[in-house]
């Protein structure tokens, strides 16, 4: 499988849908109308240091070589993000979540529910007290502890 090397090519697959798993994360976009599917591979530093990183890339190297022909969608670009999982899983799990992933990486994310008010998060006010709540020297006797 091709694989993706320009930025623009990674940014306009994030666009798209993506499905996650334990070892990675898929990112999947219908960017040609025709042609055989690229793949692209990231792993961010967070993830450990460069052997482990690059560790992680072979083995999801392999997983996507290990992948048949009908799993693909022609045209389509594909992009795998990294899990530090990956080290631990099993090969044939990878395969098999890869597989699974490839068909349901083009569905795309349901929006959020829009919150109630003006949108906009502020922090909590404290609340004043009215005239009303104001304490009279006839409920004091409430509070003194006998």
């Amino acid at each position: 499988m091709k694989t993706l090397k320009k930025r623009s090519e990674f940014l306009a697959v994030a666009k798209g849908g993506r499905t996650t798993r334990r070892a990675f994360v898929l990112q999947a976009a219908k960017t040609r109308d025709c042609g055989d599917p690229r793949m692209g591979y990231t792993v961010t530093k967070k993830t450990g240091n460069s052997v482990e990183r690059n560790r992680i890339k072979r083995r999801l190297r392999a997983a996507v070589a290990q992948l048949s022909d009908h799993a693909t969608v022609s045209g389509a670009d594909f992009v795998l993000i990294g899990r530090r999982g990956a080290l631990s899983q099993p090969f044939d799990t990878l395969v098999k979540d890869l597989s699974s992933g490839m068909k349901t990486a083009f569905r795309k994310k349901k929006p959020r529910p829009a919150r109630s008010g003006s949108g906009v998060p502020h922090a909590r006010q404290p609340q004043k007290l009215s005239h009303s709540a104001t304490i009279h020297p006839s409920n004091t006797s409430d509070l003194v502890d006998e």
